[in-house]
């Protein structure tokens, strides 16, 4: 049966048996900052930032979805631009709308997929602000769709707040 992981640490030391990981990008699918470059980093930054180059001539559009190989994370990489808190006029339901839409597309050729808390970095949203939303959204997703998903947060505290919603 599907569930949800919350975790706490690197993203990149939760990787076994998955085969999907999710990275919030940057509307120009290049090497960006936060878990985006180290995903980029370890993914071979030149072979992921050529491909994109190559299949990608257009800007992502907030909430698109773009999967292309892993190169040498050994996973397949989902890249999202999600949407910014300060640029959206119902932010949460935007975010929230984010994972909705990875599941959808994912639910087809991948069951085990891995992923930051999304939007919490550069683009705004708070984790205490968003927690509860996302952990229920995450819960009803799993089951919809059948997939295993995996919560990675920054360290234990975070990981608290998510835990107590």
């Amino acid at each position: 049966m599907s569930r949800l992981n919350i975790v706490s640490g690197n993203i990149l030391e939760h990787l076994k048996d998955k085969d999907l990981i999710v990275n919030s990008t940057n509307k120009y699918m290049i090497y960006g900052s936060g878990v985006c470059g180290v995903i980029y980093k370890y993914a071979n930054k030149e072979l992921l930032e050529n491909y994109c180059k190559q299949h990608y001539r257009e800007y992502m559009e907030v909430n698109e979805i773009r999967i292309t190989p892993g190169f040498d994370l050994g996973i397949d990489i989902l890249h999202i631009y999600c949407p910014q808190y300060y640029e959206s006029k119902n932010p949460l339901q935007d975010l929230l709308d984010s994972y909705s839409n990875i599941f959808f597309l994912a639910k087809k050729s991948y069951k085990n997929i891995v992923s930051v808390s999304l939007g919490t970095g550069v683009h705004g949203y708070k984790h205490n602000e968003i927690a509860k939303d996302i952990v229920v959204r995450l819960n009803e997703l799993v089951k919809v769709y059948n997939i295993d998903f995996t919560l990675v947060l920054p360290n234990e505290e975070i990981k608290q707040i998510y835990e107590l919603e």
